[in-house]
């Protein structure tokens, strides 16, 4: 029983020190953009980009521009290259009174998805910035 224990705790440290488990993650690559309706900024919106392919999804949030700049689910800036679908939950146009209510930093109190009923990709590049225009 100890001759096992100990088998596998020199298995754990041997991947651990290998870098099986590395923190390192995935190479991210930066990803800003606009969201847009008719034309109009869109504000206050969450935008998520989940990659068709390997890796977790990005997130991002609209300010008063309906600027955006993705972060990895661990926090880093940036997404995995390669397509991604894309939502855009809660906010609304620039100008309008619901606007007026939202604050720029959080997520809309109640999210409605957006993009509803239509489909949208990107395609996050290797290398070098990647802005990403949405027009809901």
């Amino acid at each position: 029983m100890i001759q096992r224990t100990s088998t596998a705790a020199l298995i754990a440290a041997t991947l651990l020190a290998g870098g099986c488990f590395s923190s390192s993650g995935p190479g991210l690559h930066k990803v800003t953009g606009t969201v847009t309706k008719d034309g109009v900024p869109f504000v206050g919106a969450s935008v998520e980009f989940s990659p068709v392919g390997d890796g977790a999804t990005s997130y991002g949030h609209t300010d008063e521009s309906g600027n955006f700049s993705l972060f990895y689910s661990t926090g880093k800036p940036g997404a995995v290259p390669g397509t991604h679908r894309v939502e855009v939950i809660g906010g609304a146009k620039a100008g309008t009174a619901k606007a007026a209510e939202l604050d720029p930093q959080k997520p809309a109190p109640a999210p409605v998805e957006a993009s509803k009923g239509k489909t949208i990709e990107a395609v996050v590049g290797e290398g070098g910035n990647n802005h990403i225009e949405i027009e809901l």
